[in-house]
């Protein structure tokens, strides 16, 4: 009797070793995985914000259209490529014919909205168009008005006058959009961006010499905590580069 006591006695201390082996495992794996789904749910925004304005660059994501469910997740470029100067290839030639261009617009816009809603200035490669969005669009919404025509016509001329490579841009503001066709400011910014493009390809441009490009509310111009700011910052900004071996008229 003894001896089956004292092995009775054995198992029950052995089993209770186990068991606190077991449940001291399980205590890590649990804290491990709440670490885990921790650092997956807390995302740097800073790291979001550089990654999102490298990824502004050449290597954006390409698309041949815009479906009319898309869900965009980052900047999508969709159109020709681009093979531009840099300023210092540009010669002085060319640079006074842009600047002439840039006057010729200025005077064309001079009778219509000015100021905030249209601003137009050099950029590294040639010059930009940037239109408040409410000139072009109604408010959040993708469309381009009847309105917004003339202003667009204006650059239509240009566009065929001279070769340059035009990249269409589209930005929000930092309110938040969720409809249907508007899941968020990704879909908004780039339907924007590709419209605009459509409208140039109506008229004749060359798909070859057109891109567009949705940055949502990463790149905005002024502080999105007031209403004049927010305002700025949804915009359209129409970029004329200058292609290598072609010449301006």
């Amino acid at each position: 009797m003894n001896r089956e006591s004292k092995k009775k006695k054995g198992k029950k201390e052995v089993t209770a070793a186990g068991w606190e082996q077991i449940y001291c495992s399980l205590v890590l794996i649990l804290v491990a995985l709440f670490a885990l789904l921790v650092s997956y749910s807390t995302i740097d925004g800073g790291k979001v914000t550089n990654f999102n304005r490298g990824y502004g660059g050449s290597s954006k994501k390409y698309s041949t259209g815009l479906p009319t469910n898309l869900i965009v997740e980052n900047p999508v470029c969709t159109g020709g490529n681009s093979i531009a100067l840099s300023t210092s290839d540009i010669t002085e030639a060319e640079k006074a014919s842009i600047e002439s261009t840039i006057q010729l617009l200025k005077k064309h816009y001079e009778g219509m909205i000015w100021g905030e809603s249209v601003d137009i200035e050099w950029i590294d490669k040639g010059f930009k168009v940037n239109f408040g969005a409410n000139v072009l669009f109604a408010p959040g919404l993708a469309t381009v008005t009847r309105e917004a025509y003339p202003y667009l016509d204006q650059i239509i001329t240009i566009a065929l006058k001279d070769p340059f490579f035009i990249r269409v841009e589209g930005y929000t503001d930092d309110v938040p959009i969720n409809t249907p066709e508007f899941p968020s400011n990704w879909e908004l910014s780039t339907a924007r961006a590709v419209n605009v493009l459509r409208y140039f390809l109506k008229k004749k441009i060359s798909s070859e010499r057109l891109a567009a490009i949705g940055f949502s509310q990463y790149h905005p111009v002024e502080s999105n905590d007031t209403p004049e700011g927010r305002q700025k910052n949804r915009r359209v900004e129409i970029c004329f580069e200058l292609q290598k071996n072609q010449e301006l008229n």
